[in-house]
């Protein structure tokens, strides 16, 4: 009797999942299947600086130590201007050998540290543009510091793909809407739906040369002017989604 009663619920197990599945495949026989994208134009609020210290040495110890000497005294600088410790990162940081090639073969010459930071300014627009100008001033006193890129950010771009992928949303249903009407079929619900986002990124440059500010004594004077060179662009935000409707 128990050995009927498995082979019962065997059974009964098999013809559930094959329906199951034979309604499943049903489904995504029976969709229709849209695609959409939602964007979503943002003005930035943040502005970034990218600063390269570079320094050589006999040993990678003293490279190494000349480097940092240098970026701490930059941090020093944009600590003044209320820059929270968070804003300020280290984006890259390296010790590499140096060769020169003659006819005796490789001889190896001193060792270069290389040391990135990139620094956050999270204030309003115009604010954010005057300080940029003043920490770029004084920095450039220095000495041997690239200002390797000036580039405008959006801090927090949840709250905006979120607006992006509700318009993604209300776009492909209307899509698949007219799809349906239009094919004499009902729409029901979503069977499945995928979102892609893409690389989004706002421009903005300066119109000087960046190896020039890290060399050229003048442009210390110059860099006051800076943040009139700086171009705001506003910045877009997409992300595409693909939906699967189920129809009727």
């Amino acid at each position: 009797m128990k050995k009927l009663i498995a082979v019962i619920v065997i059974c009964l197990t098999i013809f559930g999942s094959c329906y199951f599945a034979s309604k499943n495949f049903n489904k995504a026989e029976h969709s229709i299947s849209v695609q959409w994208n939602g964007e979503v134009y943002v003005t930035p609020d943040t502005l970034i600086l990218s600063f390269r210290v570079e320094e050589t040495a006999p040993t990678t110890k003293e490279a190494q130590k000349n480097a940092n000497e240098k970026i701490d005294k930059v941090k020093e600088i944009i600590k003044q201007y209320d820059v929270e410790a968070a804003d300020i990162q280290t984006s890259n940081m390296n010790v590499y050998e140096q060769f020169d090639w003659r006819d005796s073969g490789r001889v190896s010459l001193w060792y270069t540290a290389s040391h990135s930071l990139e620094v956050k300014i999270k204030k309003a627009n115009i604010e954010n543009e005057w300080i940029a100008s003043k920490i770029i001033s004084e920095v450039s006193e220095i000495g041997g510091v690239l200002l390797n890129n000036i580039s405008y950010d959006i801090y927090d771009k949840a709250p905006f793909y979120k607006e992006a992928r509700k318009l993604a949303m209300e776009k492909a249903y209307q899509k698949a809407s007219d799809l349906a009407e239009f094919g004499d079929v009902k729409l029901w619900d979503p069977i499945s739906i995928i979102e892609n986002r893409s690389y989004d990124y706002a421009v903005s440059t300066a119109n000087y040369a960046m190896a020039k500010f890290a060399y050229d004594e003048d442009v210390v004077e110059e860099a006051e002017m800076w943040w009139w060179a700086i171009e705001l662009w506003e910045m877009k935000l997409t992300l595409d989604v693909s939906v699967v409707y189920e129809i009727k």
